[in-house]
């Protein structure tokens, strides 16, 4: 009773809807309660104390005004049962009854104040799909790699002088938005000029089209005159030499980073004869000129893994290789459910389940999915006049896989192939015998079933691991992404049974 009375007593306290937040209550005893349905309402305010806390909490509206309407719901329902007069209806004890119908319908008052601040959502229009297909994402939508800054801070903001980095992934997993973000998320004097190197097209001019444009980007984030484009077409590599030693001494800010995505164009441009090798000798004098001025590029490998022996030296120039991968369960889920502060859809659990099952938090897969959703909850309540729930089920998410959904995402899925033809040999061969099997197979099973020996395998498998394409899981490898599984199914067994 003493528990009871003291639990009673700290509900009775709060004045307004924000004391309701600072509640702590004790522990509860462990039942059997010799006042159940005391007990039961005991452990109702509790819940209702949760809601009023994520009411204060909530980025979206959505959700704060679900937690609203829970904890409202809960209180009237207190009070109707609390409130039964006949003895033979009674929930409560007469003891509590009066005290306990009081605390809820001050709370209930309290609440109902700020009903109209927090908004009842009804969704009356097709909604605009806030996830963002392929493009770079910003605000809301950019989630999930507190990690990677931390390590680019300590690199740039932390550290005595700005360090030169490689950011690496496999397609679509969010490079570019990273490299987007930097001057916002990093909150720091650190400015960051960024050129995309497949903008630069068909280079005739060589290396002084890079330069030019490096130095175009570099000028617009600085606000410093960039040289004339005669001098950098008739010395480029020392005309540009020349500005960042200049920018070095007239830049105000901490630092500047110079980012390069699309890393591989260098390589492919070198192939093609568009630009010297010698480039490359110059790009590295370049990240070692100043404490105040870094590099960060940005692509599908690590510099060791560039085939080109001019590309290895290179390598020695850089202090750390970041991998960017999958987004964990907790931001797969907040890019779902907030991916801006109006969104005004719910997940069911067992949708959210299932998404991250599907894309293993692959950020590319996860806005394909979260666009389809949007678009068949607007075809079906706003096209078809389909009364639906304002939640996004599994049964939602089960129907959108299907052909239109592989072939929106095609890119993506032949882009990881693509690159699985690349050196080593052999892996679209390993893909394409894991892909029926959704549990994986041991190593011995996948040399029963190729005509790999041990020691050719090996470095395939290392490949495609290193590259998240596949993983290890309870000493089977299996498809680390299940999409791309059942796209590679798609592709090479059910295609070629219907021919």
């Amino acid at each position: 009773m003493y528990v009871l009375a003291t639990i009673l007593t700290t509900l009775e306290q709060p004045e307004d809807w924000q004391d309701i937040v600072t509640i702590n209550l004790p522990s509860f005893p462990s039942p059997p309660y010799l006042r159940s349905n005391t007990w039961e309402v005991m452990n109702k305010f509790q819940t209702i104390i949760a809601n009023v806390q994520e009411i204060e909490q909530a980025t979206t509206i959505v959700r704060r005004s679900t937690a609203l309407n829970r904890a409202i719901g809960e209180l009237r329902n207190i009070i109707e049962r609390g409130g039964k007069e006949t003895e033979k209806d009674k929930f409560l004890p007469e003891a509590e009854r009066d005290l306990i119908i009081k605390i809820a319908q001050k709370w209930k008052s309290s609440l109902e104040t700020i009903a109209t601040e927090v908004g009842d959502i009804t969704i009356t229009e097709p909604i605009s799909s806030p996830y963002v297909i392929g493009d770079p994402v910003f605000g809301q939508l950019f989630v999930g790699r507190e990690d990677i800054l931390r390590e680019l801070k300590e690199l740039w903001i932390n550290a005595a002088q700005v360090q030169s980095v490689i950011l690496y992934g496999h397609r679509r997993m969010g490079k570019t938005s990273i490299l987007r973000n930097i001057n916002s998320c990093l909150d720091a004097d650190i400015k960051l000029a960024y050129l995309n190197l497949q903008i630069l097209g068909e280079v005739r001019q060589g290396s002084s089209e890079i330069v030019m444009a490096m130095s175009d980007e570099i000028s617009e984030v600085l606000d410093i005159s960039a040289p004339n484009d005669t001098d950098f077409l008739q010395s480029p590599e020392r005309t540009f030499r020349r500005f960042l030693k200049k920018i070095e001494k007239e830049m105000t800010c901490q630092g500047l980073i110079i980012a390069l995505d699309e890393f591989e164009t260098l390589e492919y441009l070198i192939e093609e004869e568009k630009i010297s090798k010698e480039f490359m000798k110059s790009l590295r004098s370049w990240v070692q000129m100043s404490p105040k001025i870094g590099f960060i590029f940005a692509g599908l490998h690590t510099l060791k893994e560039m085939s080109s022996d001019y590309f290895h030296p290179f390598y020695a120039s850089f202090s750390r290789n970041i991998l960017v991968s999958f987004l964990s369960k907790p931001a797969t889920n907040q890019l779902l459910e907030s991916p801006n502060e109006n969104f005004t859809l719910q997940y069911t659990k067992e949708a959210l389940e299932e998404i991250y099952y599907l894309s293993n938090g692959q950020p590319y897969l996860v806005n394909l999915i979260g666009f389809y959703l949007i678009r068949r909850f607007n075809d079906y309540r706003f096209n078809q006049k389909i009364k639906t729930d304002d939640k996004l089920t599994l049964e939602d998410v089960t129907a959108i896989i299907n052909n239109n959904f592989f072939q929106q995402g095609s890119y993506y899925f032949h882009g990881i192939w693509n690159q699985a033809a690349t050196s080593p040999d052999g892996q679209q061969e390993i893909i394409k015998i894991l892909a029926p099997y959704q549990q994986g197979l041991t190593i011995n099973q996948l040399l029963e079933t190729s005509n790999f020996t041990e020691s050719e395998i090996e470095p395939i498998i290392e490949s495609l691991k290193r590259h998240d394409v596949i993983e290890e899981k309870d000493n089977k490898y299996v498809i680390t992404v299940e999409l791309f599984r059942q796209w590679v199914t798609n592709e090479y067994y059910v295609a070629q049974e219907k021919n």
